[in-house]
């Protein structure tokens, strides 16, 4: 029969002796496995509340901070070209529109295009009216170093007026404005668009700002030109 030493001992293992030594490793990893559900859930949530943070702060920033627009004359070749106001209109001196220079397509019944837009528009309408409004003598002007479109016809900006029904073959094509500055193109443009032109293209910068485009910026910037 069993002593009274192995019968305390069998009564241990039966009512489970803490000190048993299965019981605590059991309750040993009971505790790491808490730690460390513990911790992964802190994370969770410190990297969640984080994220919230950062959204609020982008949303507020954005809220805070609203885009301001500038406007400009269009130019109209007067000294109002560099006056900046915050809201559109019209140009004090001349009348002409004035542009948002962050959007300078917002409000005009006409696009405005840069140098190398308007590369582009060369090279992949074949179609394409170019219509230089300078002066006759700048037209054919043997001594200015800018040249003028291939295949450009001229009508100056003072007899525009007289001269539009000529363009009337070219109403429904792409017309392409331009001149030395970009400053009597725009009031061409205009003239035309409210004629029910649609499909009118001004060169921003006109030939100066053309010529000082490198050629790996415009690759057509010597072949679209004609000089004498």
């Amino acid at each position: 029969m069993f002593s009274n030493s192995n019968k305390a001992t069998i009564s241990n293992h039966h009512l489970g002796d803490p000190y048993n030594p299965t019981i605590m490793n059991k309750s040993v990893n009971l505790k790491r496995l808490l730690l460390i559900t513990g911790v992964i859930m802190a994370l969770f949530l410190l990297v969640k509340e984080s994220g919230t943070a950062q959204t609020v702060v982008k949303q507020n920033s954005e809220q805070a901070v609203p885009q301001i627009k500038e406007y400009k004359c269009t130019p109209c070749g007067c000294s109002e070209d560099d006056t900046i106001v915050h809201e559109p209109g019209k140009c004090k001196k001349c009348g002409m529109a004035l542009i948002n220079i962050h959007d300078p397509n917002e409000g005009l019944n006409y696009t405005n295009l840069t140098a190398q837009e308007v590369c582009k528009l060369i090279e992949t309408n074949p179609e394409l009216i170019l219509l230089d409004v300078r002066s006759t003598a700048e037209f054919n002007s043997k001594t200015s170093p800018l040249g003028r479109f291939k295949k450009a016809i001229n009508i100056p900006i003072m007899e525009i007026n007289n001269r539009i029904a000529e363009l009337e073959i070219y109403k429904d094509k792409e017309i392409l404005v331009y001149c030395s500055i970009s400053a009597r193109s725009p009031r061409v443009s205009k003239i035309l668009a409210d004629s029910g032109y649609k499909k009118i293209r001004n060169l921003m910068g006109g030939l100066n700002n053309w010529h000082q485009q490198s050629s790996s910026e415009l690759p057509c910037q010597a072949s679209a030109i004609q000089k004498f």
